[in-house]
C-alpha cells in the first residue's frame, strides 16, 4: 500500500466533513487492490441519521487511488425534497458533508468556484427540486453576485441583537452562508425570543422560523404573528399528535 496516497485520501475524507471514522476502512480496501472501491458513512447531522457511500478508483497510469464522489441519503420527509444526490470531490464545484446536507434539507450555501478559465467568483447555490440535470438528479441552481442578494441587509430588516455586536454578526453571516438554519435572538416589543433564520436567495429574504419548524411572519420591525394558512394549521395539528401520543384519525 502507498503510504503517501492513503494519507492524501485519508485527509480528503476528513476534510469533506466525514470524520476519522472510514481510516480503517479505507486502508484495507486499498490493500485488496481494486480498481474501484466503495466506504460507507453514517452519521448523525442536526440530530437527523444520514447516510452516504463515498466512490474511490485507482489511476490508469499507477496504483494511486482518488476520491471521486459520494452520494448523500436522507430519510426521506417530503415528496419535494431530493433523498438522494451524487456530490463530487475534485472539480470546481466542491461541497462538504454538511453543506450537502443543508442543500438537500432544502436550504442555500454561499461558495467559491471557479470559471473554466480558473477565476474564481462567488455564488448562492440551491437545489432546484423542480428541474432534472442529465444525470436525472436535482439541478443545482446558482444566485451570483450580481443577482444582488445581501444577506447582511435582510436581516438588519429585523430586531435580532447578535447583528449589533460584530462578532456574534460575522458568526450568524458564516453559519447562514453554510447553509445553516442558525438560531439568533429577537428584540421584540413583548422581551426577547429565540427564533431561527435561514438565508433565502432566491426571493432576496431571510426565513424566519419559530422553535417547531413552523414559519413566522413580521407585521413590523418589533411584533411578528405566526402565519396562518392551512399548511401551517397541518404541521400544528401534527405537532399536538406528536405530542399526545395519538395516531391521526385515533380519539
Amino acid at each position: 500500500m502507498n503510504k503517501e496516497n492513503y494519507d492524501y485520501l485519508k485527509d480528503q475524507i476528513f476534510y469533506a466533513g466525514f470524520g476519522n471514522k472510514l481510516h480503517e476502512a479505507l486502508q484495507s480496501k486499498i490493500s485488496r487492490g481494486k480498481k474501484e472501491f466503495q466506504l460507507h458513512f453514517q452519521g448523525v447531522i442536526s440530530g437527523q441519521t444520514v447516510s452516504a457511500e463515498l466512490q474511490f478508483s485507482q489511476s490508469r497510469k499507477t496504483e494511486h487511488y482518488f476520491f471521486n464522489s459520494y452520494t448523500l441519503e436522507l430519510p426521506s420527509n417530503s415528496k419535494e425534497e431530493p433523498s438522494k444526490r451524487k456530490f463530487f470531490v475534485n472539480g470546481r464545484e466542491r461541497f462538504t458533508l454538511k453543506e450537502a446536507y443543508n442543500l438537500m434539507s432544502g436550504r442555500s450555501v454561499h461558495k467559491q468556484f471557479t470559471n473554466m478559465n480558473g477565476e474564481p467568483y462567488r455564488a448562492w447555490c440551491q437545489l432546484d427540486t423542480k428541474e432534472m440535470d442529465i444525470q436525472g438528479q436535482y439541478r443545482m441552481s446558482k444566485f451570483y453576485e450580481s443577482y444582488g442578494y445581501d444577506l447582511e441587509k435582510q436581516l438588519e430588516r429585523f430586531p435580532i441583537r447578535e447583528i449589533s455586536d460584530p462578532d456574534s454578526r460575522k458568526q450568524v453571516l458564516e453559519s447562514l452562508k453554510r447553509g445553516n438554519r442558525q438560531l439568533v435572538t429577537f428584540d421584540l416589543s413583548s422581551g426577547p425570543e429565540k427564533l431561527y433564520v435561514e438565508a433565502l436567495p432566491r426571493f432576496k429574504a431571510v426565513c424566519i422560523y419559530n422553535g417547531e419548524g413552523i414559519r413566522q411572519e413580521f407585521i413590523d420591525d418589533r411584533q411578528h404573528v405566526q402565519r396562518n394558512s392551512a399548511k401551517v394549521q397541518e404541521q400544528q395539528r401534527q405537532i399536538q399528535v406528536r405530542r399526545s401520543g395519538h395516531k391521526p384519525g385515533k380519539p
